[in-house]
Order: C-alpha cells, then sequence, then structure tokens
C-alpha cells in the first residue's frame, strides 16, 4: 500500500501539491460508487430531490475519525525557546533563564525533564510530573481538534457493492438499499471526492503550527487497516467563510439495489422508492444469496 496511488496521492495532499493530485486522482478516478442506506423517508427524499447528506465528523462511527498526532518533545522545545516563555518564567520566578539553559532546552531530547532538573537546581517548587504535563497539552491538542472537526462535513461512498460487512453495517442488516453513483461528469463531487488510505497507526505531525487546512483534509482520509474492506472513498467538506453546505446537489442514481431482507421494511416505503426509481427511470436489482458460497450476488432482473 505504501508505494499505491493512493498514498503517492495523499502525500500531494499534505504537501498542498494540487498541481499533480488532480490529475493523479483523474487518471484512476472509479466508475462507480456506492452509498449503503436504510430505507428512509429523508434516503427516498434524496434521491428524490437529487442530493447527498454531509455528515459531522462527530456523527461517524469510527472513534479514531481525524485523529492526528504531534510530537509533544518538539513542541515542548520550540515553545522553551521563545521569547514567551522565557518572559512567562522571569515573571513567575523572580529569575531568568541563561542563554546555556535555554539552548539545552531547545535541543534536549526529553525537554520537560531538563526543565524540571533547571526548576530543581534553582530551588523552584515544581509538582508536576511528566505523564500529568502530556496529558495537559494532550488535552489541548484535542480540543484544538475538535474544533477543526467542525468545520469539516464528509459523505462516504464505497467502491465496494458485495460485502456482506458494509450492507450489515451501513444498510440496516440487509434490510436498506445501496445506491449507484457515477460522479465523473459533477465537477464539485469530483473536486471533493476522494480516497481513504488504511494504515496501522495515526498520522503524525511535527507541531501545532503545521496543522494546517490540508493536514486536517489529509488527516480525513486516513483509516485503521481493519476498516480496508470498505474500499471507500470520501467526499470532504470544509467550512468556508459562510459557504458550508450540509446538502449537495447530484444527479440520479445510476441504479438502486435492495438487501437481501429489504421487504422487512413498511410497504408504504417500499412503494415510494420504486414509484420514485420509475418516474426517474432508475433500474433496481435485487442482491439475494449466493446458493453455495458466504456472498452476495444481484439479479440480472430489473425490478420494475
Amino acid at each position: 500500500m505504501k508505494n499505491s496511488w493512493q498514498e503517492k496521492y495523499w502525500k500531494h495532499i499534505v504537501a498542498d501539491n494540487i498541481e499533480e493530485a488532480i490529475p493523479l486522482k483523474l487518471d484512476n478516478f472509479p466508475n462507480l460508487f456506492y452509498k449503503f442506506r436504510n430505507l428512509t423517508e429523508r434516503v427516498i427524499d434524496s434521491i428524490n430531490e437529487n442530493y447527498i447528506w454531509l455528515a459531522e465528523i462527530s456523527s461517524l462511527n469510527d472513534p479514531f475519525e481525524c485523529s492526528i498526532q504531534f510530537d509533544n518533545d518538539e513542541c515542548l522545545r520550540l515553545y522553551y525557546s521563545s521569547e514567551k516563555f522565557q518572559q512567562l518564567f522571569a515573571s513567575l520566578t523572580g529569575q531568568k533563564l541563561s542563554s546555556k539553559e535555554v539552548k539545552i532546552l531547545s535541543s534536549v531530547k526529553k525537554p520537560f525533564i531538563e526543565y524540571a532538573n533547571i526548576c530543581k537546581n534553582r530551588d523552584i517548587p515544581f509538582k508536576q510530573s511528566p505523564e500529568e504535563q502530556l496529558n495537559k497539552v494532550q488535552n489541548r491538542w484535542n480540543e484544538i481538534i475538535q474544533e477543526t472537526n467542525r468545520n469539516l462535513r464528509i459523505c462516504s461512498f464505497s467502491l465496494n457493492n458485495h460485502s456482506l460487512l458494509l450492507w450489515s453495517h451501513y444498510a440496516n442488516e440487509h434490510k436498506g438499499i445501496s445506491i449507484e453513483y457515477d460522479f465523473l461528469d459533477l465537477e464539485d463531487v469530483r473536486t471533493f471526492i476522494q480516497p481513504v488510505i488504511y494504515r496501522n497507526q495515526v498520522h503524525k505531525i511535527g507541531i501545532f503550527d503545521e496543522y494546517n487546512t490540508m493536514q486536517m483534509i489529509a488527516s480525513s482520509l486516513i483509516k485503521s487497516e481493519d476498516w480496508k474492506y470498505e474500499q471507500e472513498w470520501r467526499l470532504t467538506i470544509f467550512k468556508q467563510k459562510e459557504n458550508f453546505p450540509q446538502k449537495l446537489t447530484i444527479t440520479d442514481p445510476k441504479a438502486i439495489y435492495l438487501g437481501t431482507r429489504f421487504y422487512e421494511n413498511e410497504p408504504q416505503l417500499q412503494e415510494k422508492l420504486f414509484d420514485i426509481a420509475k418516474v426517474k427511470n432508475i433500474p433496481v436489482f435485487q442482491m439475494e444469496k449466493h446458493p453455495n458460497e458466504f456472498k452476495l450476488i444481484q439479479s440480472k432482473k430489473h425490478i420494475s
């Protein structure tokens, strides 16, 4: 995966190298995308009115969404060597850090431990443990991430229409539907939809100041390898002044697929879906269990 086009694309995004990222994505752009949904009035309305719903990050089922890690020691090196910290130290203690001490704090492997030693040697009371200090900084970092994530909305799609897990997790245990889309000619969607990459480790940056819009978007495209079966692409919209849509207009679906337990839904919802599909001339297919294997197949017969 490290040498895949998705990884190369992601590195371009992190580097804000859009000129290289866009052609690479278009060269590998999928023909079709699938959205798994429960059969509800809102889902039927979205098909009828031609829109997709953009979700808040906090509403997603993965607690690691948009996770990003920073280098705590590097942040402290920069902080301890700053004029702001030196002035604060002098104000709180009535003492001044020497240039030698500042140089050590800005280069030592574990700056917090060194700072604690400096305070001890100067008989300055110091009660905070390294664990407490790290927890304090990490809490502040989490606050920054959560605040930033409020400026992101996403809509997820899959390239896999036959996954038992996807149908179970996102289509109401096979009672829902899968909606097939072609986004190649939709500029708004084509611009903002991007492939998810799967890793075992959280994305890491050096210091707080490196966290910008592109890092925010890049972090939203990384998920644990446990989710690899989803083959996910996600449409990511970030807030720009007052422009922060909850819905995005799209074209009609290419097709609709019914879960193996679809007919357990309320009859009136079934009828509404079929009526809209008929008016819009959207093909509807039934997903079926393979007779001999643990996999799904779609019926060749179009449901009218």
